[in-house]
């Protein structure tokens, strides 16, 4: 019963938080092995997390975000990877249909996850605020100075 249930979730949310993950590292790699983590903490704790889907939606959510900071904590990490966001070149990223993430991928980082959250998942600025363990109004200002990023970079690239 367990396991079909876990195959169920896995089914259901592996994409959601690789796109989560990859938003926050922009290297498939981490993301990928952070998916994997998360889906090991997940099978490892199923009998602690409560059943309804929603709940382990945000569960997943939390621990991929959790994850995603844990990485970028990691010294080891830090050694191999010392410009941060400057390795990602934006512009081998494909400009497709989704207008949107292309702007997102050259947000920094801080405004990725919040915007990820917000756009993407639909929670509300409270319960980002809640899986992030920052005040409300701090996610409003990120989403706010965010916008204002993005409508700059659209500008710029239609001039």
């Amino acid at each position: 019963m367990q396991n079909e249930w876990f195959i169920k979730i896995f089914n259901l949310y592996i994409d959601d938080i690789y796109r989560l993950s990859y938003s926050y590292t922009h290297n498939r790699f981490d993301s990928d092995d952070i998916t994997q983590r998360v889906f090991m903490k997940f099978f490892k704790n199923i009998d602690k997390i409560n059943k309804d889907e929603k709940e382990v939606h945000k569960w997943l959510i939390v621990t991929t975000v959790n994850e995603c900071k844990d990485l970028f904590k990691n010294i080891w990490h830090q050694r191999i990877n010392p410009l941060g966001d400057r390795d990602i070149d934006i512009e081998d990223e494909p400009k497709d249909d989704n207008e949107f993430k292309y702007y997102l991928l050259k947000l920094p980082k801080k405004y990725r996850l919040v915007f990820h959250l917000y756009y993407y998942y639909g929670y509300s600025t409270k319960e980002v605020a809640k899986i992030l363990k920052m005040k409300e109004t701090t996610i409003r200002q990120l989403l706010s100075r965010g916008r204002k990023i993005l409508k700059l970079e659209k500008e710029k690239e239609n001039d």
